[in-house]
C-alpha cells in the first residue's frame, strides 16, 4: 500500500527498509512469525504491505485488503505513545468503513488495553502459530512420536542416511532452481491463491538468504536436492520455520527435513520453534498437531466499533 492513509504517508516495504525495520523488531521482538523484516518484505507484494513510522519506537503496517480494495492495518509494532493511540482512533473514525487490525497477538492486546477496548476482537484460528520444544522435534521421544520415528526408519532403509547441508549461497543457482521446481510441484498455483502467494514470497526469499539473514537446511536424496527449509531467529530463544518443502513421493522425507530443521535451530541455541499457522487447511492442521505443540499462540482480528 502506497500513499496517504489515516492522515499518514505509507510506503511499500522494500529491501531498502531493512535496517530501520530490523532495528525496531530487534528491540521489540514478536512471537508471531510474520513480524520479521524477512517475512514482511517477502510478502509485501502479494499482500500490498506498506509502512510508516509513528515515532522512534513504533511503526504502523498497512495492507490492501478485501474485494472493495479497502486498506487496513496489521498489528502496530513497537511501543505506542498516548498521542499515537489518540491519532489512530481519531483518523480511523473518519473512514467510510470500520478499520481492522489484523494478525494481532494476545501480547499486544495485554500491552495495549486502551486501544484494544475500542475494537471487537475475534480469534483467527487459521492464523494461530504452533510452538514446539526444539528438543522434542530433535529427539522425537516416547510413544506419541513413534510414527515419526518409523517413517524416518523407512526412509533410511530405502535411501540411507540423508545428506543434510546448510541452505545458503553455496547452494548455487541450479540448486535454487531445483528447490523452486520442488515447491511448484506442490499444486497448481493458478487454482490456489495461498500457494501462488507463497511461491511469490519464496521466489523473493531464496536468492536473498544472506541479505534477509535467513538460515535453513537442504536435504539431498541420492545426490539431488529433495527437501529444504528456510528459518530465522525471532528472539534469543525462538526461531521460526518460514518455508518447508519436500518431495512428496519420497516416504519419510518430510519427517527428515522437519528433524533436520530442528537440529539446525538447536545449533543456533534456540529452545522453541515456531512452525507458523495452518491457514485453516485441515490437512495442514492435523500435520502440525501430530508433532504435539506445547502451545498454539492465539492471533486475533480486531474491528473498530462504530
Amino acid at each position: 500500500m502506497t500513499g496517504r492513509f489515516l492522515g499518514l504517508t505509507f510506503a511499500p516495504v522494500t529491501l531498502a527498509d531493512r535496517d530501520a525495520l530490523t532495528s525496531l523488531l530487534r528491540r521489540f521482538p514478536q512471537r508471531i512469525s510474520g513480524y520479521t523484516f524477512a517475512s514482511l518484505v517477502a510478502w509485501a507484494r502479494p499482500f500490498a504491505f506498506g509502512w510508516t513510522r509513528l515515532s522512534d519506537d513504533a511503526v504502523l503496517l498497512s495492507r490492501a485488503f478485501g474485494p472493495a480494495g479497502e486498506t487496513h492495518l496489521l498489528q502496530p509494532l513497537g511501543r505506542l505513545r498516548a498521542q499515537d493511540r489518540a491519532r489512530l482512533l481519531d483518523e480511523a473514525a473518519r473512514l467510510p468503513y470500520a478499520l481492522r487490525l489484523l494478525s494481532v497477538s494476545s501480547e499486544f492486546l495485554a500491552q495495549e488495553p486502551e486501544l484494544a477496548a475500542a475494537f471487537d476482537a475475534v480469534e483467527d484460528r487459521a492464523g494461530a502459530n504452533y510452538l514446539y520444544r526444539v528438543g522434542d522435534l530433535v529427539d522425537l521421544p516416547g510413544r506419541r512420536y513413534s510414527k515419526k520415528r518409523n517413517l524416518i526408519a523407512q526412509f533410511e532403509a530405502a535411501h540411507g542416511e540423508a545428506r543434510v547441508e546448510p541452505l545458503d549461497a553455496a547452494c548455487g543457482s541450479a540448486c535454487l532452481d531445483a528447490l523452486l521446481a520442488l515447491a511448484r510441484a506442490q499444486g497448481e498455483a493458478n487454482e490456489d491463491r495461498n500457494l501462488a502467494m507463497e511461491l511469490e514470497a519464496l521466489e523473493f526469499t531464496l536468492p536473498r538468504l544472506d541479505v534477509l539473514e535467513q538460515d535453513g537446511v537442504l536435504v539431498r536424496v541420492d545426490g539431488r536436492p529433495a527437501a529444504f527449509s528456510v528459518l530465522e531467529r525471532l528472539s534469543p530463544d525462538v526461531a521460526a520455520v518460514h518455508f518447508e518443502k519436500a518431495d512428496r513421493t519420497v516416504k519419510g522425507l518430510y519427517q527428515i527435513v522437519n528433524r533436520a530443521s530442528a537440529r539446525r535451530i538447536a545449533a543456533l541455541g534456540c529452545t522453541v520453534v515456531n512452525r507458523e499457522e495452518d491457514l485453516g487447511d485441515d490437512g495442514l492442521r492435523q500435520a502440525k498437531l501430530s508433532y504435539h505443540p506445547f502451545e498454539i499462540a492465539e492471533v486475533f482480528d480486531l474491528t473498530l466499533r462504530r
